[in-house]
């Protein structure tokens, strides 16, 4: 298949986003797809993607200033997609949807093509500062129920998302699908604690505690600064590493000084994409948490990164990591927002070196089985062929 895809993602970045939709070109690429890639011009010189056939990336040069970059994307990037849709038509057109870049929308207006659209979340609960304003938030739902009502099939990381998606916009369930994130298992994989630490120059003691990922109000870090200031008591070497940046980042370094913690929580700042593997290998328990400030779960890419690197996992109860945690029994599950039980659960796993070795051969297992990127794309392909038919039928 020739495969267009259309993302509003700066893809020289190492974040959840980009990851994505660069993990499922480069895993359809492999499976002999032709896969073409229309995103915004990287800050980036290089995108580190190596993959056999290559992928085609075309970037849009974007207006990098105040509100003018995503309109410049909005209105560059239609221009280029009517040209890619006119001068060789793909079979497929596959959206990672961002709130308000309707570009497909306008270029399909002139062109035929079966749509896959792929939502990872809603205008009211992602977007923030002045794009939550009515009018702004109300232009952004109107596009998002045009582009679900023009997609051949509708594709999320959960189907939560899908009940709330379908409050405010009615969809056929017939065109819904769900496919969740994956891992590339040689890129994570299981490294000694010991080269990872030596590698990062870390020469503190431990035991060490990480998170991998962004600073957001959903990801309740400062449940684990709390949760920390208990484990001390215990483990008075522990340490605890932040490893990336995002919106609570000023909030929690003040509660760590508030609770003088800085001797055993680091803000270790953004990361390569190749050196994630790395932090992660450095800890000896790994940690994510979710907090209901949204209306669906979404699914954590970097949960099956920590289980890919062989490392027990202490995630908050519920669909997308508890149950997952539990279900593959390669970690414990938490009550959300709770310190103390977040503390005894790190206790637990900290006070217990052969359950964490247990735990995170059988995490590894796992995600190696069912879990990859190559599996995901399996089902990505089933998906357009889908598309495709339903384009066919309409005929």
């Amino acid at each position: 298949m020739h495969i267009l895809t259309y993302c509003d993602e700066d893809l020289g970045i190492a974040a959840g986003g980009s990851r994505q939709v660069l993990e499922f070109a480069k895993a359809l690429a492999v499976r002999g797809h032709d896969v073409t890639v229309v995103a915004p011009e990287s800050e980036q010189l290089s995108l580190g993607i190596s993959v056999t056939p290559p992928i085609r990336i075309q970037m849009v040069p974007v207006i990098r200033w105040g509100g003018l970059r995503p309109v410049s994307f909005l209105l560059s990037s239609k221009r280029i997609l009517t040209r890619l849709l006119r001068d060789a038509t793909p079979d497929v057109l596959l959206w990672f949807d961002s709130p308000g870049q309707i570009a497909p929308l306008w270029a399909l207006q002139k062109n035929s093509c079966p749509v896959v659209y792929f939502v990872n979340g809603l205008p009211s609960e992602e977007v923030q500062g002045m794009w939550r304003l009515a009018p702004f938030l109300s232009l952004l739902s109107h596009g998002l129920r045009l582009a679900t009502r023009n997609a051949n099939v509708i594709v999320s990381v959960c189907p939560e998302l899908f009940h709330s998606l379908k409050s405010i916009e009615p969809i056929d369930s017939g065109k819904c699908t769900v496919i969740k994130n994956g891992v590339d298992p040689v890129h994570f994989s299981p490294q000694p604690h010991h080269m990872a630490r030596r590698e990062l120059s870390l020469v503190d003691q431990g035991p060490y505690i990480g998170f991998v990922g962004g600073f957001f109000p959903w990801h309740g870090l400062d449940t684990l600064v709390d949760a920390i200031a208990i484990v001390v008591k215990s483990h008075p070497t522990v340490q605890c590493l932040l490893v990336g940046e995002g919106q609570t980042q000023l909030a929690l370094k003040a509660q760590v000084e508030r609770l003088r913690l800085s001797r055993h929580i680091h803000f270790v700042g953004r990361t390569d994409f190749d050196n994630v593997p790395k932090w992660i290998a450095a800890c000896d328990v790994c940690v994510v948490l979710h907090r209901q400030t949204r209306s669906y779960p979404g699914d954590s890419m970097k949960l099956w990164e920590y289980l890919a690197c062989g490392r027990p996992v202490v995630a908050t109860a519920g669909p997308g990591y508890g149950d997952v945690v539990v279900d593959f029994r390669c970690g414990l599950s938490v009550q959300a927002d709770d310190h103390d039980d977040l503390a005894h659960q790190i206790i637990t796993l900290l006070d217990n070196p052969e359950l964490r070795a247990k735990m995170g051969q059988r995490g590894r297992s796992a995600v190696v089985q069912t879990h990859t990127w190559s599996t995901r794309a399996v089902q990505l392909e089933q998906v357009c062929q889908q598309a495709i038919g339903r384009t066919a039928l309409a005929a």
